[in-house]
C-alpha cells in the first residue's frame, strides 16, 4: 500500500505519497516541532499526520498490516482467485499491482496457477525501500517486474487486471479519480479492477459503532490502546477513506459498466470492477 503508490496497513491500511519525516527511535511520548511522537505497534513511531512507508516499516509492513486490517490475508485470497477470471485468456497477458509495497500480494498473484504464471505482473510503489523489499521478495520470478514511482502521475499499458489493495484511500479524491479513470483506459474489454479500501460507514452513528469494533480488533490482535490512538492520529490527514456509495459512484463515473461490492468487513470493503 503505498501510495501515491503502495497498498497499506490501516488500510490504515499504494496519498501514501505524502510521507511525512521518519520519526524511528523516538520513545512513545516525545514531541517534535510541536507534534507529539508515539508507538503506533511494531517497533515503529509517528507524529500527528505523519504516517509514511518509509524508514523502518517495509521491514515490519506484513506483521503490521496483519495487525490493522481484519482479514488481511484473505483479502489477498480473494484478489489471486479474481485474477484467474480475468488474465490468460488471450495467452500472455498483463497485470498490476498499484501499491506493492514489499510484494507479499505480487508474489501471490504471479504464482497463483498456469494462467497467472504466463501473466506479466508488474508492481508499482512510491517508496524505494518498499520496492526494494518487493524486488528481494519476487526475485526469481521471471513474470513480475517491480517499479518505483508514483501511480498518481505513472502510464499504464494495456493490461487486463489491476489491484490496488489498501493504496488509493491514501490519495487525494481528485487524484484518486484520475488514477481510477487511466485503469479503466488501460483495461482491455472484459478486463477488471480490484478496488480494496477502507471506507466510511453510511453515518455518523454507524461510523462510531465500527470504529469501536475495529479498535476492539486490534486490541485482540496485540496493539495496546495506546498503540491505537497514537496510529489513528498520525493517519490525520494522510488516509482518506470515503464511503461505500462514493466509491462505487467514482468507479462509475470512471465508465465501468459494471460493478460490485465482493468483500466488507468492518471498515474494509472491495470492489470488482468490470470494463
Amino acid at each position: 500500500m503505498t501510495t501515491t503508490t503502495s497498498a497499506v496497513t490501516e488500510a490504515e491500511t499504494s496519498s501514501r505519497g505524502a510521507s511525512g519525516p521518519g520519526a524511528s527511535g523516538m520513545a512513545g511520548g516525545d514531541h517534535v516541532g510541536g507534534d507529539r511522537v508515539g508507538h503506533v505497534g511494531d517497533g515503529l513511531h509517528a507524529g500527528t499526520g505523519s504516517w509514511a512507508f518509509s524508514g523502518d516499516v517495509p521491514r515490519v509492513f506484513v506483521d503490521h498490516a496483519r495487525r490493522s486490517v481484519p482479514l488481511y490475508d484473505v483479502g489477498h485470497d480473494l484478489a489471486c482467485d479474481l485474477s484467474t477470471c480475468f488474465v490468460g485468456r488471450n495467452g500472455r497477458g498483463l497485470g498490476y499491482e498499484l501499491g506493492s509495497s514489499t510484494g507479499e500480494l505480487l508474489r501471490r498473484l504471479a504464482t497463483h496457477g498456469p494462467s497467472n504464471m504466463a501473466t506479466r505482473w508488474v508492481g508499482l510503489d512510491v517508496e524505494a525501500g518498499m520496492t526494494l523489499a518487493a524486488r528481494e521478495h519476487c526475485a526469481g520470478l521471471g513474470n513480475v517486474d517491480v517499479f518505483q514511482g508514483d501511480v498518481a502521475t505513472m502510464s499504464f499499458e494495456q493490461c487486463d487486471f489491476v489491484v490496488a489493495y489498501l493504496t488509493l484511500h491514501f490519495l487525494p479524491l481528485d487524484r484518486r479519480r484520475d488514477v481510477v479513470g487511466r485503469v479503466y483506459e488501460a483495461l482491455r474489454p472484459g478486463g477488471a479492477f480490484f478496488l480494496f479500501d477502507k471506507v466510511l460507514a453510511a453515518d455518523a452513528r454507524l461510523e462510531d459503532v465500527v470504529t469501536t469494533l475495529h479498535f476492539r480488533w486490534k486490541r485482540r490482535a496485540g496493539l495496546s490502546p495506546e498503540e491505537i490512538l497514537n496510529k489513528k492520529e498520525s493517519l490525520l490527514g494522510v488516509l482518506q477513506p470515503v464511503t461505500t456509495d462514493e466509491n462505487l459512484v467514482m468507479l462509475a463515473e470512471a465508465g465501468f459498466p459494471s460493478v460490485a461490492s465482493v468483500f466488507k468487513h468492518l471498515c474494509f470493503e472491495g470492489f470488482v470492477a468490470v470494463k
